[in-house]
């Protein structure tokens, strides 16, 4: 058969299909029902039969098939019969404890016959056009195959289309919006055209099309604290189902395994055909506030990662090849058990670590996340703190990634500051001469800048930390400070005593393994886990493992779990310098503390320092080596009374240069988190 033929009748089933879907999201009676049902089941076990008679082309094949159709058919008509005798009944669409609404019934039912009619039209057709054989390989196989080739991808993403136009106009606006970063999704499938060309630069644009659908969906959260549970679900699984599909072109890209690319665009369309058939729950009650919801929080979260995760890993095979991946110094998981404990966390260690410190993994996560603060720039009130955000930007695109990625990517151990970015272990192993002294500088330039400036320019510029912190979503993620059980142990500028044990382990750690490695080094010992330097080592665990899975675990653990926990010797130096420096936070005037009803500044702090406003009161300063000068309470303060003070202030006091006058309170308690367009608004 032509290939135009083909391509018209696949083109038809997807517009027949797009119109039942259209007649299923408007059914309300078991008569409606009935229709789509029946057609659908029709198409399914049509294209179900060519699959088999295209296996086993015989007449008593044939004739045993056109029978088992006439069955189909009938099954599927049942419910128009039930509803011509015994009288048509609305569908209930409301579920009573553990029972499921006969409308929920009804839409699985039509989702799994419209993906098994498209699974296996694609099938029919691969065959037909010789994409696919019957004879060489098993048929789940061929099954596998098919539904990775245009036949069916193309196809489903024209379904998708023809669906989006008929129904898109009863979704709100956002929604439109996702469902059409879908199809742009779909059709950017890496495999569905045999062609190199095509895989790169498919590869390249489904990873930015994916960029973009996580951005719109934290931007809406921002924007939408409390949405429907039906478009906070909708949101959830759809970058579930993109974790899912990058894991698989990962898993592609690698071996040329196309099962769990297959898996996950049947989720994307399991998850589509639903929205399509439910819009109302895009915006219907019950309305569930996400900021107290930590598991689903949790959830988000660490799809997000995922989809970064092997999103990174894409990208770095792109750049580099598969031996980026396959010579990975592996080790054995073999001999006691205890052995085998070290060599399983060693490989972890190093899989993960091979994509989280990796430069395209960092360009990727820099504009996602730089996107979101790009949005808290617009919200931000204060010069200052859109200063810093930008530079912070610019901090992360130069320093983190330009500088020792293209730069002195060869010479990285021997350049202070840059090179050892994050202290003890960053560019390696600690030898005698310049990495020692490259070592020993940084920590004086950086802890020079903390007594300066404060360790802000570590924790809220420098470090790759910031920006996926400080985003719009990601900020107002602070209000798990005061809903998580940790988030509230950690409540205050105290250090509590878990506080002091992990930071005291994390330095034990740190300057234990520099010492090692600096007599391994010079040949004194022979000290290497599984042949890596062991400084080097607790960085990647540090940095790029633990780093990662405290992020993924905001909701329990609070924001800033990095700060507040104690788990970074880099920021903890810097911070304990900048507690015995210049930098502070003031207020122009100690009564109007006392006066404020609202406290809001306590209550938007990233890192939990509630104990603002009592030293306000008390001293006129907040000083604690917590404090990372994000500014998140010089803009909700509704007087504008608190002002940063480092070396600039220092100046102008000698100087006798006075500060600018307070302003009229905003009338408004800003709530935890602080929403930055309020502010905005109001001031």
């Amino acid at each position: 058969m032509d290939l135009p033929i083909l391509w018209l009748s696949a083109a038809g089933m997807a517009v027949i299909t797009a119109w039942l879907l259209q007649r299923g999201s408007k059914m309300k009676t078991l008569t409606d029902a009935g229709i789509v049902l029946f057609l659908l089941a029709m198409m399914a076990s049509m294209f179900v039969s060519a699959v088999v008679y295209l296996y086993y082309p015989s007449f008593v094949a044939l004739f045993a098939l056109v029978a088992l159709n006439m069955v189909g058919m009938g099954v599927g008509i049942v419910p128009i019969f039930v509803a011509l005798t015994k009288g048509d009944k609305q569908l209930d669409e409301t579920r009573v404890g553990r029972r499921v609404s006969s409308r929920a019934i009804v839409v699985a039912t039509i989702v799994a016959l419209a993906l098994l009619s498209e699974a296996f039209m694609g099938w029919t057709f691969a065959i037909i056009s010789g994409a696919a054989s019957t004879t060489s390989e098993s048929a789940l196989s061929a099954l596998v195959y098919s539904m990775s080739t245009y036949w069916f991808i193309f196809t489903m993403a024209g379904e998708m289309a023809v669906t989006l136009y008929l129904v898109g106009r009863n979704f709100p606006t956002i929604f439109r919006w996702l469902v059409a970063i879908q199809i742009f999704v779909m059709v950017l499938s890496p495999t569905a055209l045999a062609s190199p060309a095509w895989s790169t630069e498919t590869l390249i644009g489904n990873s930015a099309v994916m960029i973009v659908a996580v951005i719109v969906v934290l931007e809406f959260l921002f924007r939408n604290r409390t949405p429907a549970s039906g478009a906070s679900n909708y949101m959830l699984r759809l970058i579930g189902a993109y974790a899912l599909m990058m894991a698989g072109l990962f898993l592609w890209l690698l071996n040329g395994d196309v099962w769990l690319f297959v898996l996950s665009v049947v989720a994307e369309m399991t998850i589509y055909f639903g929205i399509v058939l439910n819009e109302k729950s895009l915006t219907s009650p019950p309305l569930v506030n996400w900021q107290t919801s930590p598991v689903w929080a949790f959830c988000l979260l660490g799809g997000i990662f995922i989809a970064e995760f092997f999103m990174g890993g894409v990208l770095d095979i792109i750049a580099s090849g598969t031996s980026y991946f396959t010579t990975l110094p592996f080790v054995a998981l073999s001999g006691s058990v205890l052995t085998v404990l070290g060599a399983s966390l060693y490989d972890f260690v190093i899989a993960v670590g091979s994509i989280t410190a990796s430069t395209w993994f960092l360009v990727m996560m820099g504009i996602e996340m730089g996107a979101l603060v790009v949005f808290k720039i617009k919200y931000a009130r204060e010069t200052e703190t859109k200063m810093r955000l930008v530079l912070m930007l610019a901090a992360y695109a130069i320093y983190a990634v330009w500088l020792p990625a293209f730069v002195f990517s060869a010479d990285l151990a021997n350049v202070p500051w840059i090179g050892w970015s994050m202290g003890i272990g960053t560019a390696g192993a600690l030898s005698p001469g310049i990495p020692l002294l490259a070592l020993v500088l940084t920590y004086v330039i950086s802890g020079g800048i903390s007594f300066l400036f404060g360790s802000r320019n570590v924790c809220s510029i420098l470090c790759t930390a910031a920006p996926m912190y400080q985003g719009t979503t990601y900020d107002a993620m602070s209000s798990f400070n005061r809903t998580s059980t940790i988030g509230r142990h950690n409540l205050t500028s105290k250090a509590p005593d878990s506080f002091r044990i992990v930071s005291a382990l994390v330095w034990v750690s740190l300057l234990g393994s520099a010492a090692l490695s600096y007599l391994t080094s010079i040949g004194v010992i022979n000290v290497a886990f599984f042949g890596e330097d062991i400084s080097y080592f607790f960085y990647s665990f540090y940095f790029s493992l633990l780093w990662y899975l405290i992020w993924i675990l905001t909701p329990f653990v609070g924001s800033y779990g990095c700060v507040t926990t104690g788990m970074c010797g880099w920021g903890t130096f810097n911070g304990l310098v900048s507690r015995l420096g210049m930098f502070r936070l003031k207020v122009k005037d100690n009564d109007t503390c006392v006066k404020c009803e609202t406290k809001d500044c306590a209550k938007v702090c990233p890192t939990g320092q509630t104990d603002l406003p009592g030293q306000f009161i008390d001293t006129g300063e907040f000083r604690s080596f917590k404090c990372i000068g994000v500014g998140d309470c010089v803009t909700a303060c509704p007087y504008e009374n608190i002002y940063f003070f480092d070396v600039r202030n220092w100046v102008r006091t000698k100087l006798h240069k006075t500060l600018p006058p307070m302003k009229t309170p905003v009338k408004q308690s800003v709530s935890a988190p602080l929403d930055l367009r309020l502010l905005k608004d109001s001031g």
